[in-house]
């Protein structure tokens, strides 16, 4: 489809057209992540005058699990290379834009199920190659960064929450080995990749006690982290 070999079109609409296809073929054709879950895909300007490639999310990619919706990303990047399109580079206006919009949506709008620390988040934002933006699906608005230039509302996005957090987040790990299996240099995920510890070239599991935190008075605990 990048090659321009499958449909014709302009470099945006083969990207588009590429990366809804790798989604559609990594969920089997049976969620709406791929048609409705990506809104559309356009490039944008770096401060320094360089183009990026910015992947616009709506609500429903949280239909299509949290692997594949980083996944999305991994495919972006991919037609990223193809086309030598340069990496995202983030001001730190939009780094915390990031942060409090997660936040808000996290605790005003769905309570995300898993949520990393504002660093984490800092981290994730500031190194990945493909700008995750996102459709304002929610009534609440940010209100510390605000009217930036690069982000076309102050609205927040439900879509980037969910892929940031539930999404790369989340699945560091398992979106690491993926890269990896594709030659792509995502090894900013390994700090994030706390399940696994690597020992010899093997991935071993390692207890992660994060889901204890939201815990709810009186509800029995069933079993703690790789405990029998």
């Amino acid at each position: 489809i990048l090659r321009g070999e499958l449909i014709k079109g302009d470099l945006a609409a083969l990207i588009d057209q590429g990366v809804r296809t790798a989604v559609s073929i990594l969920t089997e054709g049976v969620l709406v992540a791929p048609t409705e879950g990506i809104a559309h895909i356009k490039l944008k300007k770096n401060p320094d005058g360089s183009e990026c490639l910015a992947i616009y999310f709506a609500g429903p990619i949280r239909s299509a699990g949290g692997t594949v919706a980083a996944l999305s990303v991994v495919m972006a990047d991919v037609a990223r290379r193809h086309f030598k399109i340069g990496d995202y580079r983030p001001t730190e206006d939009e780094v915390e834009r990031y942060v409090e919009e997660v936040t808000l949506y996290d605790e005003r709008c769905a309570h995300l199920q898993y949520k990393p620390t504002d660093d984490e988040l800092r981290h994730i934002v500031r190194h990945c190659p493909v700008c995750v933006e996102g459709e304002p699906t929610e009534e609440a608005e940010v209100s510390v960064h605000r009217d930036l230039p690069r982000v076309e509302t102050n609205r927040v996005r439900g879509g980037i929450a969910l892929v940031l957090c539930e999404g790369i987040a989340q699945k560091a790990a398992k979106v690491l080995k993926y890269t990896q299996k594709i030659n792509l240099d995502w090894t900013f995920l390994e700090s994030l990749a706390k399940g696994v510890k690597k020992s010899q070239g093997q991935f071993e599991l390692k207890p992660d006690p994060k889901f204890l935190e939201e815990l709810v008075a009186g509800r029995p605990i069933f079993s703690y982290p790789i405990k029998p």
